[in-house]
């Protein structure tokens, strides 16, 4: 499996809407619950190295029309809450990995809420 190494930046989409984005606009912790209802096993998000912002949308539906935003981090800052990043590429999107849980639980709202202040919207470009 590919090495994420502690320098890459991960992107996050950032639907639109009061859910996901609180006046501001700032990013919710409800963007990093998982579903377990869907099997989710970690919170989906990809490497700035290999998918571009706008791909990203595109992979995703989203779009700026719609109020879709895109929030990076860098790695080391999620490891050091105690949460793994592991690469998951799919077939159409080499550059997909996981934010999962480790010695900290993406359960425990507290936990998601750190993830949250860690991610900042990056320049819309479209």
């Amino acid at each position: 499996m590919d090495e994420i190494r502690d320098e890459e930046f991960l992107l996050r989409h950032i639907p639109g809407g009061t859910t996901w984005q609180a006046p501001g606009p700032r990013i919710t912790s409800s963007n990093f619950q998982l579903r377990h209802d869907r099997n989710e096993t970690g919170v989906s998000v990809n490497r700035l190295s290999l998918t571009a912002p706008d791909r990203l949308l595109e992979l995703v539906g989203g779009s700026v029309e719609k109020g879709s935003r895109v929030a990076s981090v860098k790695v080391a800052d999620v490891r050091a809450l105690g949460l793994k990043v592991i690469a998951k590429p799919l077939p159409d999107d080499e550059g997909h990995a996981e934010i999962q849980s480790d010695t900290a639980s993406l359960d425990d709202h507290t936990c998601r809420k750190r993830l949250r202040d860690l991610f900042q919207f990056i320049p819309q470009t479209s």
